[in-house]
């Protein structure tokens, strides 16, 4: 493997963890109903799908914008995907357990 895919599996490894921690240590703040959730799962979808355009316009600049253009657009971009499936999954798990689907 080369070093960016070795930095690409860590930024995405670190982001389902800090996504993960966040809905572990924070579980109240999440959405309380599945039409929310799946409100969060769209938007994250939608912001998945700019974020690409966004990034290659932030790098044009040069490589000094590359760092901050990981780290302020991608890294927030992925945790928030994460997150969004976890609270799904969360809400699901629920469900399931209350027998309430």
């Amino acid at each position: 493997m080369t070093n960016i895919e070795l930095f690409l599996l860590a930024l995405g490894v670190g982001a389902a963890l800090i996504a993960f921690w966040i809905a572990v240590r924070f579980p109240d703040k999440g959405p309380a109903n599945f039409g929310v959730a799946m409100c969060h799962v769209v938007a994250a979808l939608a912001i998945g799908w700019i974020t690409p355009a966004a990034f290659g316009y932030v790098i044009s600049f040069g490589r000094i914008a590359a760092m901050p253009a990981i780290f302020g657009l991608l890294l927030p971009v992925i945790v928030y995907s994460f997150l969004s499936v976890a609270w799904f999954l969360k809400l699901m798990h629920q469900a399931i357990t209350h027998r309430q689907l």
